[in-house]
């Protein structure tokens, strides 16, 4: 009975998914990128963000330097690292502007090693981040025990945000708030929770657990503004569907491979 709710379950998925993924990008279409009028200034502050190795990560990473900020890249040691140094080099950034720490936020050992380097420069910390994602794909299990992609896209940044917390704190002035922005998506429409089957034991399909992934870092955005409100502390938190751009993620699964082929000419580009 099990493999038959599930099968029914994939089915339903992918409906939804194609029905609401076109719906999205007709909006995305329609819409339109307002550059900003004035150049950003942020001269000795410091930004932190996950995967800025590349795609929209980079992108953010290079627009924060050039803005004057020193920013902490932190991505996986080896092809990640050496990309990152290359696009450093050709964008031809301030030296000392961004510099890197090896993360890998599948690893809750890596994520505190992560921050307590951080903690350890005794600077406070205006802006955190959290773009590091994985995209859809097949079950797995971290070192720690945890489904690979709840790992990924949302435990590791629920707990770099607590870490972090005291020098984004020490960050914070009334009227100039801190920010920590959770990089979700649109697809967070598609996933639900099982409280009692946070590691999809009983039904895993790789688009739900990439839904539910970002669905979890909107609820944990939602629940973090209200406590630091509540509190009177200034830091705001944010969760931010990017807009439909190609990105790596795309080729993780084949429903989303064969979408962008046949509509990736609509997309933006990071």
């Amino acid at each position: 009975m099990a493999s038959w709710r599930n099968y029914f379950l994939d089915i339903y998925l992918i409906v939804r998914a194609i029905i609401q993924g076109y719906y999205h990008l007709y909006f995305e279409i329609r819409s339109s990128i307002r550059p900003l009028e004035d150049p950003l200034t942020r001269k000795n502050e410091y930004a932190v963000i996950t995967g800025g190795n590349r795609g929209i990560g980079w992108e953010t990473a290079k627009i924060l330097a050039e803005s004057g900020m020193k920013v902490i890249i932190g991505c996986r040691d080896g092809p990640s690292r050496e990309q990152l140094f290359k696009s450093i080099q050709e964008a031809k950034l301030p030296s000392g502007s961004i510099e890197w720490i090896n993360l890998d936020m599948s690893s809750m050992d890596s994520v505190r090693s992560f921050a307590q380097a951080i903690l350890d420069k005794d600077v406070p910390i205006s802006l955190l981040i959290n773009n590091a994602g994985k995209g859809s794909s097949p079950y797995s299990e971290t070192a720690d025990g945890f489904e690979s992609l709840f790992a990924t896209n949302y435990l590791g940044h629920f707990l770099l945000a607590h870490l972090l917390m005291p020098r984004l704190l020490a960050a914070g002035k009334p009227g100039q708030s801190a920010r920590i922005v959770n990089v979700s998506s649109k697809a967070q429409a598609l996933g639900w929770f099982n409280i009692n089957d946070l590691q999809s034991k009983s039904f895993y399909n790789p688009m739900y657990a990439y839904s539910r992934s970002k669905l979890a870092l909107i609820m944990f955005t939602k629940i973090l503004d209200e406590h630091l409100s509540r509190n009177n502390k200034s830091v705001k938190p944010y969760a931010v569907h990017p807009g439909i751009i190609y990105t790596s993620i795309w080729d993780s699964y084949w429903l989303t491979h064969y979408v962008y082929r046949a509509t990736g000419f609509l997309f933006k580009a990071s």
